[in-house]
């Protein structure tokens, strides 16, 4: 069939194409691949064998109690290595009993008017991320440096390529332990994964444990910035999160019916005294009970949050 001229279609994208894609789309500007960021900020074998050894004391708790502490999202580098030095000392002192790792996020809460270090490494808004992986990576290593293991959120899929081969024990946040994306990202990943359970649904985490256990395919990024389709073995060393006390007994009970240990990780800085609640674990384990077997804690230098216009000032 013979078509004419007015029903031809054009071979050029012109103006027609633009308006087909990216409409709403200001600037899109280049990330370095993980593998470039990698390079810059090699570890020593120091560093790779905390790394490990971490990983391996999360899986083979036995009578120990994990314990992830530190400050949520991290945005002054010199003070999270002294607090993670002073960290390191309490950790070696209390090995016997504590499988103790540094919590270190890359992003900071949703909620929060600062994006994380990864994201506004600058504190201003002008989101110089490729600063921002490369100051986080230095940080990590740093930490591990210390013989002190690090925990960390993954919120995305993009970031861990980056910093995955330095964290001990990853968390899934509650807004995403639904997200299969997630659960398909934790199945690959080489360190056991924290699922927290939302509000009154532990059975969400309890179904993200299992489907994390499978092997998946997914569409991911190398660290070369090459698209592919990743094919992940499944990950088994995952456990729920909740968050405070009150909800281990519901946790344990949704683990219980998918045949899985009934072990929970608290989350003690949700509760108002997070000490009172870290308490209330102590009394769990030693009464023998395994329905906890870590608390997560929010710790820093100095208690309480630094507004953004005073990190500001100090950085300045």
């Amino acid at each position: 069939r013979q078509f004419s001229p007015a029903t031809r279609t054009s071979s050029a994208p012109g103006a027609a194409m633009s308006a087909l894609e990216d409409g709403r789309v200001s600037k899109l500007r280049p990330l370095l691949p993980a593998s470039c960021v990698l390079e810059q900020s090699a570890y020593s074998d120091a560093a790779a064998s905390t790394v490990l050894a971490g990983r391996q004391a999360v899986r083979t708790l036995g009578d120990k109690l994990l314990v992830v502490v530190g400050p949520c999202a991290p945005h002054d580098s010199a003070a999270t290595l002294e607090y993670a030095a002073k960290l390191a000392e309490v950790a070696k002192a209390l090995s016997s009993d504590l499988v103790v790792l540094m919590r270190c996020c890359y992003a900071a809460p949703d909620a929060s008017e600062w994006r994380g270090l990864v994201m506004d490494p600058e504190l201003d808004g002008s989101l110089n991320i490729n600063k921002g992986l490369r100051q986080m990576r230095e940080l990590l290593v740093a930490v591990n440096a210390l013989g002190l293991p690090v925990a960390c959120e993954f919120v995305d899929t993009i970031v861990p390529q980056y910093l995955a081969d330095l964290v001990s024990w990853a968390q899934v946040g509650a807004d995403r332990s639904r997200s299969r994306v997630c659960s398909e990202l934790a199945s690959g990943l080489s360190m056991p994964v924290g699922f927290e359970a939302p509000a009154g649904a532990a059975a969400a985490a309890v179904g993200a444990i299992t489907l994390t256990a499978r092997p998946h395919p997914f569409i991911g990024v190398s660290k070369e910035g090459v698209a592919g389709v990743v094919h992940t073995l499944g990950n088994k060393d995952c456990h729920a999160i909740v968050a405070g006390v009150a909800r281990i007994d519901e946790a344990c009970g949704q683990l219980r019916d998918a045949r899985l240990p009934e072990s929970t990780v608290v989350d003690c800085s949700t509760e108002a005294d997070q000490g009172a609640a870290a308490r209330h674990v102590a009394e769990l384990v030693a009464s023998g009970s395994t329905a906890a077997s870590g608390v997560l804690l929010k710790s820093f230098l100095v208690s309480g949050t630094q507004p953004l216009a005073q990190a500001r000032a100090v950085r300045a």
